[in-house]
């Protein structure tokens, strides 16, 4: 079901993100913004709340939920291959999430979000948003699933480089030709020629290849080095 989820819905983690000392790890859940509104929280102060819906990936599980949110971080709906990383604060009722400091683009801060699970999924249809059983979208995304099949064994096939990635440690951010494509360990298609390749993880130095890919599969693993720690600048005294 996870590796479904990511398929259909493309959540992958929002690109650049520097997390400023903590852990991804800690953050295991993936969550998709599929809609976000304001709302008059109080109306002697003017004061208002966001409000919005969107689908959970918690392990094997996804589910839609509900969220009420006022802290100072820019939220915003995410695009299709894009998710923000969260965990449970207090499970199922409040959601720590991982969003955009305001004023910066690539600095990153908590926010809680109220939440409210369902036992459904939310999806996009047009300009709304509806509620699925799983049942019923199990059964939805097999039928879309089986019609993108039909489709692509129906258009000619070009030539590409099935080029696995991995990394020592893994869970780096891929970018290739400047484009996020996701997380390593990762197998991605790609057209066949010259490359650049980056691979980068919080805390270790970048590392950059621009390998010439031929038709076929291709293997690279990158050993990345840890960041030189800074060493602490001597005071005036110990100088002279």
């Amino acid at each position: 079901m996870r590796r479904l989820f990511l398929m259909t819905m493309g959540l992958l983690l929002l690109p650049g993100a520097s997390f400023a000392g903590k852990d991804p790890s800690d953050y295991p859940l993936r969550v998709r913004i599929i809609e976000l509104n304001w709302t008059l929280h109080d109306v002697h102060r003017s004061e208002y709340r966001a409000v919005g819906r969107g689908d959970i990936l918690d392990g094997s599980s996804l589910h839609a939920f509900d969220f009420s949110y006022d802290c100072s971080i820019a939220l915003t709906t995410t695009a299709i291959n894009r998710a923000y990383s969260a965990k449970w604060s207090k499970p199922q009722l409040r959601l720590v999430l991982l969003g955009l400091r305001l004023g910066s683009n690539d600095k990153f801060d908590e926010c809680e979000l109220k939440t409210t699970v369902h036992d459904g999924i939310y999806i996009s249809v047009g300009n709304s948003v509806i509620e699925m059983s799983q049942q019923d979208y199990k059964a939805w995304n097999a039928k879309r699933m089986n019609k993108a099949r039909q489709q692509i064994d129906a258009t000619p096939t070009a030539p590409v480089s099935r080029l696995s990635l991995s990394s020592t440690p893994d869970r780096a951010e891929i970018d290739i030709d400047g484009q996020f494509m996701g997380e390593t360990p990762s197998i991605l298609e790609v057209s066949p020629g010259e490359h650049s390749i980056s691979i980068r993880k919080d805390g270790y130095k970048l590392w950059e290849r621009k390998p010439k890919l031929v038709v076929g599969q291709i293997t690279l693993n990158a050993e990345l080095e840890p960041e030189t720690p800074k060493q602490p600048e001597a005071s005036a005294a110990q100088r002279h």
